[in-house]
């Protein structure tokens, strides 16, 4: 049995025992005394070369059977369809494995499997699904610059809540916290809660429908609706208007503008709406329907302009107000001075995502940095 304080051989060890014995023609009672080591252990690992045992208990799932483990886990979660949750009870009645449901779980984690929260994304029909993959075979392969120069503006539009003092901003700013460190049972006490954002809140005054559009690496188009309805006329109003005074000023001479936009039946494809572009030279540039990840405006502007807004709001005292048309005011300000660097990469990633969306298929896809969040 080992000495008390006894170490195995670590990898730098036997890297450099095995080099002072092959290259420096070093004896193994030499390397023993420069080691530190016993004599026995480098004569079984130099000269007898006996194979070093694994320690620590035997393994009970094999990897093969792991493996099997995670793919039948696939299986079930994907026959429950959402229906019900996939428990790891079912998964070890399924599989048959003659090992605890603990040690089934602690296999799991070591492959970064845990029972997490399922994702919340637009319902695909099949069709919607043919259509992107369509769309990401035909424009997968254009390069960053295309997108920042053959697209003119990408369109979208937004209802911002208008939150006018403390009490408002505070209800507002947890939506941006995702979660906090928390003992098991903990976290029913002030910091540890934040509203549900499905809830209707009413901040007292009317919400500010705005619609806006980034190209040519900045802020084009932030334009304010004033009834707040979104309706054909008040699409048209927007094409014949304000974007295209913005495309003029920013393309002087440019007989015909791509516009990126979504499949919005009410505004962007309404009968005013399309008459609207076709007066105003302005070509749509339509990606399919319910996809905002194909959107820069939903997935990378409209939640940096509301980070920028409530980082603001944090700096200030704890009494300041706003009117409406103050806050309607601050939020165009902020629009509008949102970096250069930031729109022409926002704009770009859509080479990124069409490369994910061709290799799912047309299906959900990771949007994020790391695939495997």
């Amino acid at each position: 049995m080992p000495a008390a304080g006894w170490k195995k051989m670590s990898e730098e060890e036997i890297r450099l025992a095995r080099a002072w014995y092959k290259d420096d023609k070093e004896v193994p009672s030499e390397i023993a005394e420069r080691l530190g080591r016993d004599k026995s252990v480098i004569t079984r690992l130099l000269v007898k070369k006996v194979v070093r045992q694994k320690q620590g208990p035997p393994t009970l799932l094999t990897d093969a059977q792991v493996d099997f483990m995670v793919k039948r886990l696939d299986e079930l979660v994907r026959e429950a369809n959402c229906k019900y949750h996939v428990t790891a009870d079912m998964l070890k009645r399924s599989t048959r494995l003659k090992v605890t449901v603990r040690t089934m779980q602690t296999a799991l984690r070591k492959r970064n499997i845990y029972f997490r929260k399922l994702r919340e994304k637009p319902c695909l029909t099949e069709q919607d699904i043919a259509d992107r993959y369509a769309c990401a075979k035909k424009y997968r392969s254009r390069a960053k610059a295309w997108w920042n120069k053959t697209i003119h503006a990408f369109i979208d539009g937004k209802h911002f809540k208008v939150y006018l003092n403390k009490t408002q901003r505070e209800r507002a700013a947890p939506h941006a916290t995702f979660g906090a460190y928390r003992a098991p049972g903990k976290g029913l006490c002030g910091g540890y809660v934040k509203p549900k954002k499905s809830l209707n809140f009413n901040t007292g005054a009317k919400s500010a429908l705005v619609l806006g559009g980034v190209g040519g690496g900045r802020m084009l188009l932030w334009h304010t609706v004033s009834d707040g309805r979104w309706s054909g006329q008040a699409a048209a109003n927007m094409y014949s208007g304000p974007l295209r005074r913005a495309l003029n000023k920013k393309y002087p001479g440019k007989r015909k503008c791509f516009v990126l936009e979504d499949n919005d039946p009410t505004g962007f494809r309404s009968a005013k709406g399309i008459k609207a572009k076709a007066d105003s030279k302005i070509e749509p540039f339509a990606i399919p329907k319910r996809s905002p990840d194909l959107s820069v405006m939903d997935y990378a502007i409209w939640s940096q302009v509301n980070r920028r807004l409530r980082k603001q709001a944090a700096s200030w005292k704890k009494g300041k107000k706003e009117t409406r048309c103050q806050y309607v005011a601050r939020l165009r300000r902020t629009a509008m001075r949102l970096p250069t660097e930031f729109i022409v990469k926002s704009s770009g990633d859509m080479v990124r995502r069409c490369k994910r969306l061709h290799e799912a298929k047309g299906g959900y896809f990771e949007e994020g940095g790391k695939r495997g969040c």
